[in-house]
């Protein structure tokens, strides 16, 4: 009985190692293979509600804009500024460096 109980509390311990190495293992890997110089920036308003086929590159597309300044007339001009209101100037700044307009 005592037998068991010890090979019992022994595959425990070994799982639980396990995967707390693979949690650590998991986020050093993410950490390690990160690129800063080519990360777009991912924190704006406007990645909240554009996904799937509504994503900001496939609008991009659509609409045919081809620069900058095409979108910022398009998002405080065009049909849909109402809705585009609240966006800040610093959201739309990362929108277009995350679209690459120039």
């Amino acid at each position: 009985m005592k037998n068991k109980l010890e090979r019992f509390s022994m595959g425990i311990i070994f799982v639980i190692f396990l995967i707390g190495g693979l949690v650590i293992f998991n986020g050093y890997s993410k950490n390690a293979s990160s690129n800063p110089v080519e990360e777009k920036p991912r924190d704006f308003k406007c990645l909240k509600c554009h996904k799937g086929s509504k994503s900001l590159e496939n609008m991009v597309k659509e609409k045919n804009i081809t620069s900058a300044e095409e979108l910022r007339v398009l998002i405080r001009k065009g049909p849909k500024s109402g809705l585009h209101t609240t966006v800040p100037d610093e959201d739309l700044e990362k929108a277009i460096q995350y679209l690459n307009l120039k």
